[in-house]
């Protein structure tokens, strides 16, 4: 749907040239396994159109990364089929003042007291690697994850629609709910052609455990309020307020697989009885989900190996995605 390449004002002109770019980053690296760039996936919001979702993409790619020393190779994908989405290609190397390639890190020597080298038992000097930028730690991806937060609900705000994102973790946010696995491409091919696939299973039965969770929410929720309802009632009962008892009674008798508190609503162990059946279910999906992670990697193992036991698997390292 749209692609560009965003540089910094020191890089050379050949920087915004797609074919260029790629072919002077393989010419600089000189070793076999070296990374030669970085790719960070964001999910575009669908409540944006396509020049809001460009604006969005081109601010945030030209304040986190361009400025900071980056070329940024970018482009949109979207299939009309509710999940448009950005690919961002990042440069590894800095560029100096003369728009000549940077060194991705620096050689230090590690002295002793006396600030003299130190050598090993062949000779060599010791020393340790020290990058020349903070692209690689931690903490920067983080970051960079956290702003695209921030940029997409300020564009949100700004196009007067309610709706928010938030790049933390269910776990960070205290949400007591499971998280889906991730699907690909390929899973979601194989369902859309009415497939099953493990995965797509998986992830269904963990949306039917996060509804069962919600429920059980709600419940907990409803019977804390009719408590509190009729603690008012006693104090100063009023029709209102005996309406509201009524219409919550109504509600918890329905319970959660037939578990039901009927009129023992003042029974403060029932309100216990029903956390603790919150608790062992959440414990139960946990447990259930570790089980499941565990036995898909295993036989997934156990496959590639039979599949082609020579073949050792190669991965680069530093690689990040959102």
């Amino acid at each position: 749907m749209f692609k560009e390449i965003l540089a910094p004002n020191n890089a050379p002109n050949w920087a915004t040239d797609r074919e260029i770019l790629w072919n002077e980053v393989e010419k600089i690296e000189k070793s076999k396994n070296t990374q030669l760039a970085r790719e960070i996936d964001v999910a575009l919001p669908i409540e944006l159109d396509l020049d809001k979702q460009i604006d969005l993409l081109r601010n945030y790619v030209q304040n986190i990364f361009v400025n900071n020393g980056m070329v940024a190779d970018f482009v949109i994908h979207d299939k009309k089929d509710g999940n448009p989405h950005a690919h961002i290609m990042l440069t590894m190397r800095p560029f100096d003042e003369n728009g000549e390639w940077g060194a991705k890190a620096k050689k230090e020597y590690i002295l002793d007291k006396q600030g003299n080298k130190i050598y090993d038992k062949k000779g060599n000097a010791k020393s340790r690697k020290i990058e020349t930028t903070n692209w690689n730690k931690k903490e920067t991806l983080e970051h960079w994850r956290e702003q695209w937060s921030e940029y997409t609900n300020k564009a949100l705000e700004k196009a007067n629609i309610k709706a928010k994102i938030d790049h933390r973790s269910y776990k960070e946010r205290n949400i007591d709910k499971l998280p889906m696995k991730h699907e690909g491409v390929a899973v979601r091919a194989m369902e859309k052609r009415g497939i099953d696939t493990e995965i797509g299973e998986l992830n269904r039965e963990i949306k039917n455990l996060n509804k069962k969770i919600e429920l059980i929410d709600k419940q907990i929720s409803t019977q804390q309020e009719m408590r509190e309802v009729i603690s008012g009632i006693k104090n100063n009962g009023t029709r209102d307020q005996n309406i509201r008892v009524r219409v919550g009674n109504d509600e918890m008798e329905q319970g959660y697989r037939g578990y039901s508190i009927g009129s023992n609503i003042t029974n403060r162990s029932a309100v216990e009885k029903l956390k603790k059946v919150a608790r062992d279910k959440r414990e139960r999906d946990r447990e259930y989900k570790e089980r499941i992670d565990i036995e898909n990697r295993r036989r997934l193992e156990q496959e590639r190996q039979n599949s082609n036991p020579k073949t050792i698997r190669r991965t680069r390292d530093n690689g990040m995605e959102l």
